[in-house]
């Protein structure tokens, strides 16, 4: 039977789990490589708090410039999600280092699009089989700050084939699925993921400093109980309501006073591992932008009642240019 992702989480699928102490070894791995787990002082060194205030935040648009195709990308086929919205976290933050073209402040190398067949860019671009292989455990559900552990230490693998490894990752199947879990990757899967790991990540906590290191940049993802409906308003909003244990990741912030004069607060847009889950309208309000396929907007209070993580690619946090939209979001 195939796998049915809203009908699964809405029954009580444990896709997200929930471990404080995961969390207190995940902050102080951070500390010992040199990092700040601790979002909030993050924002404040590198001088980006406050950043997004007033302002419309997207990451979707450089994203899928960069990797043409590349989102909605393929239904989740089982309970993997925290995986897949960690990949699509380093997808993001990825695309807009690339499209900087700035040096790495430690290396002196400029990053560049990886190598990938075009199956390979529709499939995800980062493989999350890659990350989901560390858990230690068959079977479904993750922590997001283990996820954040992995990608900083075991590294990731990109979708192509992997000949010396002997599978092929670019495409999302039930067989990649299978790979590691209870049967952990060897030395040679961690010489060729360590090529790509992500430099450092940081806990990032409530709608503000999430609005803050998207405005920067840097792509958040979390972990929580919120189940949100299947259909947009006419400007793409979807309201939140039941309970999923799921993990997602976050593309924008809409922060514009016209925005929250129609709903209240700012919102924030949620971009779901689905595929073409949900429907409704998706251009985004005063603007001539659809979000993606998949995607939506909801209240940024909801990112009060989520653990989130942000990712690195680079050496530290420095502020990213994006494109501005403005206060009032017309281009």
């Amino acid at each position: 039977m195939a796998f049915d992702p809203l009908k699964e989480y809405s029954s009580g699928l444990r896709g997200a789990i929930a471990d404080p102490r995961s969390d207190e070894i995940f902050a102080d791995s951070i500390l010992r490589a040199g990092g700040d787990p601790d979002g909030e002082s993050v924002a404040h060194d590198w001088e980006f708090a406050g950043k997004g205030q007033g302002k419309l935040t997207l990451l979707f648009p450089t994203t899928m410039s960069v990797f043409p195709g590349y989102l909605p990308g393929p239904a989740q086929l089982t309970g993997d999600c925290v995986a897949r919205a960690a990949a699509a976290c380093l997808v993001a933050t990825t695309a807009i280092e690339i499209a900087q073209g700035n040096p790495d402040e430690v290396t002196g190398r400029i990053e560049g699009k990886p190598e990938l067949p075009p199956e390979g860019v529709t499939s995800g671009v980062i493989a999350p089989e890659s990350l989901w292989a560390w858990r230690g455990y068959n079977g479904d559900g993750w922590v997001c700050s283990r996820a954040a552990q992995v990608a900083c230490e075991k590294g990731f693998l990109v979708r192509k084939p992997y000949s010396n490894l002997g599978f092929d990752l670019t495409r999302y199947t039930k067989e990649t699925l299978r790979l590691g879990g209870s049967r952990s990757p060897g030395s040679d899967w961690l010489a060729e993921s360590q090529k790509y790991v992500a430099r450092t990540a940081t806990t990032v906590k409530g709608r503000e400093q999430v609005r803050d290191f998207l405005s920067a940049g840097y792509c958040v993802f979390n972990c929580s109980g919120l189940g949100f409906s299947r259909t947009r308003d006419e400007n793409g909003f979807s309201r939140q309501t039941g309970n999923w244990q799921h993990s997602q990741h976050w593309l924008g912030y809409d922060d514009r006073d016209v925005t929250k004069q129609k709903y209240g607060q700012a919102l924030v847009l949620w971009m779901n591992s689905w595929s073409r889950w949900n429907s409704g309208p998706r251009r985004i309000l005063g603007t001539d932008i659809d979000i993606p396929e998949g995607s939506y907007w909801a209240l940024a209070s909801t990112i009060d009642r989520c653990n989130c993580i942000a990712l690195s690619n680079i050496a530290g946090w420095p502020p990213r240019k994006l494109r501005s939209y403005g206060a009032e979001g017309n281009i």
